[in-house]
């Protein structure tokens, strides 16, 4: 899968089962992402096993818009999985619905996404010493190589380092400042239905 396009959205779908239940599960699993294959937009799943049988499932499915993964969710064809899904032992399920960059923050709760700026500021500064570090060391071991193959290293490099360490990293650090605008809003909304 490449790249996140800006309008793109991502479900995430968390489920913990019941013993005896992982068999059975991961049959409907390729049962649903066959179905989900076949909408527009369709940008595939990552499929997170769990470690221990009482860790939880993780399906991440990707769709290129918003309006596509919405066509996905109402569907007739997802009902009638989620009506095979009644038939299989789920202790417990979480859903959360993450567009673009957001799925690159921890979200907490009822945590909503924070705004595309602070996205850009993050990163920003997650990348900045990456680019630095990358221009003093390995720049330079990998001038002997063609420039379209040295960067292709390069990334190879710092792409993982980033999604995996750094921004988990940043996301924690910066969590109260992520979440400072988002959770205004939502605190005010809610105090406005009072």
């Amino acid at each position: 899968m490449g790249a996140e396009k800006p309008g793109a959205a991502t479900m995430v779908f968390a489920r913990r089962l019941e013993p005896g239940q992982h068999d059975k599960y991961e049959d409907w699993l390729g049962r649903v992402t066959r179905a989900t294959s076949d909408f527009a937009g369709y940008g595939g799943t990552t499929l997170l096993r769990p470690a221990t049988p009482r860790d939880e499932y993780t399906a991440i499915v990707h769709f290129d818009t918003a309006e596509h993964l919405e066509l996905w969710m109402r569907s007739d064809e997802r009902k009638r999985c989620l009506k095979d899904l009644e038939t299989i032992g789920v202790e417990s399920e979480a859903i959360s619905s993450l567009a673009g960059l957001d799925h690159w923050v921890s979200l907490k709760g009822n945590m909503q996404p924070p705004p595309q700026w602070k996205m850009a500021v993050l990163i920003l500064v997650g990348l900045y010493p990456l680019v630095l570090l990358d221009a003093m060391f390995l720049s330079p071991t990998l001038a002997i190589l063609p420039w379209p193959l040295a960067i292709l290293v390069s990334l190879s490099i710092s792409v993982p380092i980033m999604v995996w360490i750094v921004l988990p990293m940043l996301s924690k650090l910066f969590g109260r400042w992520l979440s400072s605008d988002s959770q205004r809003s939502v605190s005010v909304a809610s105090n406005k239905e009072d």
